[in-house]
């Protein structure tokens, strides 16, 4: 099979919900609102993988929340993940894509505190449904789909 220098990185997206808002943060490079996320690296699953970069990113120890009506049942020989609420795909550049697994987690806390260097300073919001809808409406770089992935991290954990 002939090699075309195409790539598909696999990544996380966690939609971390305290009471009643979800957080989003401003992507440094890209200039969107998203969730904290990121790369998963070799070796790890996807479910170490969001807990790692939310922690990076935001510094938050969260729950990853299953499906509604999601029930895990380890085995003696399979360890149940907490599955994704939503899975894509989404290009990077014209030869890099990126499948993203869209994670809801719940924290305890709203203190940010980034991990990194190169996180301190990005811009973090705790949105309510309320503000959620005003930043929809104000903010172009509030995109269709992470408003929809926000609205239903907010629906499964607060409820509509």
């Amino acid at each position: 099979m002939a090699h075309n220098n195409y790539y598909l990185d696999l990544c996380v997206d966690v939609y971390v919900v305290e009471g009643d808002a979800v957080l989003l943060r401003l992507h440094e490079k890209y200039n969107i609102w998203g969730a904290p996320g990121g790369h998963i690296d070799p070796g790890e699953d996807a479910n170490e993988a969001a807990v790692r970069e939310t922690w990076e990113e935001v510094g938050l120890p969260i729950e990853l929340i299953g499906p509604a009506g999601w029930q895990r049942e380890d085995t003696d020989g399979n360890k149940d993940l907490v599955p994704p609420l939503f899975v894509n795909r989404h290009p990077i550049t014209v030869t890099h894509d990126h499948s993203s697994f869209i994670f809801v987690a719940h924290a305890s806390s709203r203190v940010i505190n980034p991990q990194t260097e190169a996180d301190k300073g990005t811009d973090c919001r705790w949105l309510t449904r309320v503000e959620l809808d005003a930043l929809r409406d104000s903010d172009e770089r509030l995109r269709a789909d992470t408003y929809r992935y926000a609205l239903a991290a907010l629906n499964l954990v607060v409820g509509k």
